[in-house]
């Protein structure tokens, strides 16, 4: 599991000098030694009592240091190699059953399978920061690749064209008719593998320099799944901040911030750029000292720019103002035509209360804030909860009229039938008009008696007088 860090992405470009990105050397670090005690699963290297036993399965070739090895027993592997180097020797000691045989224990050798190219742990990086994104850790387009010849190893070399700037073997640096002629050599055979089923190897050197003004893509994303597949394996499960974050290029989700920048090629300057951007930096080195924050420079395979910070300590609050702060001065710079930044916000206590938890937390406030609000409401909480209607509560009724011509409302719950009629105290009332009576430019209704129906619900006069003009 990765130790916790707390990482701050900023989108920016490379270190530039003059404009020109200088190119790093990435070291190849696992090696398949006889004599390294890692290799071993007993953590000491085979001794003349012991039985060296090499899985059946083995598939990478183990150097026999010159220094030669003294053993009780040597089991090797079906289709494995053992190189020997000049002078080397191999002593096989007291096996016999005169002599007791082997007292000691078997040891087996556990690297029996090439390691991957796309692994970043398994490089070394010049000036190597936690902020460097996955897929940059591993070889770009001008890096130089770095094999040690004192050491054995064996590669897993991904079944796509490989560019690289340059590969040495110690002091040795290959050009690229050297290079392909060690690719079909027996050693590079084993020592360079491929994925692919032909064990076709095809690494391209190019420039280890980049003449872009604007800086040069690391030119691996095509390799981002590959990547991701070994190093989200290490991703650490406890982040210290409420909105974690993935930044470009990296596998795994974390805390602090980043920011993707866009520029105008027409005026941007990348030598400007970057000795303003490190004028700025250095005025709050002293808060960037307190939390050990770094920060990585690198351009997108888009164009856009990407600079990555990166602190070795627990994350906190302090780290989102800082990130606020060189949002602010970046988009200050000349050329620079839009900044975006994105933010883990507040910190947590990983330790305490994990991220999953945090979220269970807020679902059972939010669904106890919502109980609460729906008691507060109705206060026959107990038919609430068990489901049950109250009699108080708000019911479906229907009309129906009776036969004397009343209204009667039909609850549609028989415990809850309630009857109200009424009479309609208007209906019949206006049975005609006199007959006798006329109508003139000016109307005049007086003193008309309305009789309405016999019921001992109300009477009601009506007195209307209408004039017209």
């Amino acid at each position: 599991m990765m130790s916790s860090t707390a990482i701050v992405v900023v989108a920016a470009l490379l270190s530039f000098s003059g404009g020109v990105v200088d190119a790093v050397a990435k070291q190849w670090t696992p090696n398949v030694d006889f004599e390294a005690p890692r290799n071993w699963d007993a953590g000491h290297v085979p001794s003349s009592v012991d039985v060296a036993v090499f899985q059946e399965n083995t598939l990478v070739p183990v150097v026999v240091p010159a220094t030669g090895i003294d053993v009780c027993e040597v089991l090797l592997p079906f289709n494995g190699q053992l190189i020997l180097e000049p002078n080397a020797r191999v002593v096989i000691s007291s096996s016999s059953q005169a002599m007791g045989g082997c007292t000691g224990h078997n040891v087996t050798f556990k690297q029996n399978a090439p390691m991957e190219w796309v692994d970043p742990d398994n490089w070394s990086i010049e000036n190597f920061i936690i902020a460097t994104p996955h897929v940059e850790r591993i070889p770009c387009v001008h890096d130089t690749v770095v094999f040690n010849p004192g050491h054995s190893f064996s590669v897993i070399v991904p079944d796509v064209p490989i560019t690289i700037g340059s590969m040495k073997f110690g002091n040795q640096t290959f050009d690229q008719n050297e290079l392909n002629e060690f690719l079909l050599s027996d050693v590079g055979d084993q020592e360079l593998k491929s994925s692919s089923t032909d064990n076709d190897v095809s690494i391209t050197l190019t420039s280890t320099s980049c003449e872009d003004n604007t800086g040069c893509e690391c030119g691996t994303q095509q390799l981002f799944d590959q990547v991701c597949k070994v190093a989200s394996k290490r991703c650490d499960s406890k982040l210290g901040c409420i909105s974690p974050v993935k930044p470009i290029g990296h596998c795994c989700w974390t805390c602090g911030a980043y920011f993707l920048i866009n520029y105008n090629p027409s005026s941007f300057i990348s030598e400007q750029f970057s000795k303003e951007f490190k004028k700025d930096m250095a005025k709050i080195k002293p808060t960037l000292e307190k939390h050990q924050l770094s920060y990585y420079m690198s351009k997108l395979l888009n164009g856009k720019l990407q600079i990555v910070m990166a602190s070795s300590t627990k994350y906190v609050d302090e780290i989102n103002e800082i990130a606020k702060t060189i949002h602010s001065m970046l988009t200050t710079y000349r050329g620079v035509t839009d900044v975006k930044m994105f933010s883990s916000g507040l910190s947590y206590d990983a330790d305490g209360m994990t991220y999953g938890q945090i979220a269970l937390a807020t679902c059972i406030v939010i669904f106890c804030s919502m109980l609460a609000i729906m008691l507060y409401y109705n206060n026959d909480w107990k038919s609430l909860l068990s489901g049950s209607r109250s009699s108080t509560g708000a019911v479906f009724v229907k009309f129906k009229n009776d036969t004397n011509d009343a209204v009667e409302l039909i609850d549609e719950d028989v415990r809850l039938q309630r009857k109200t009629s009424f009479d309609n105290p208007t209906y019949g009332a206006v049975e005609s008009m006199n007959n006798s009576q006329t109508f003139r430019k000016m109307h005049s209704y007086s003193d008309l008696s309305v009789s309405t129906m016999q019921s001992d619900a109300m009477d009601v006069e009506l007195k209307e007088t209408g004039e017209q003009n």
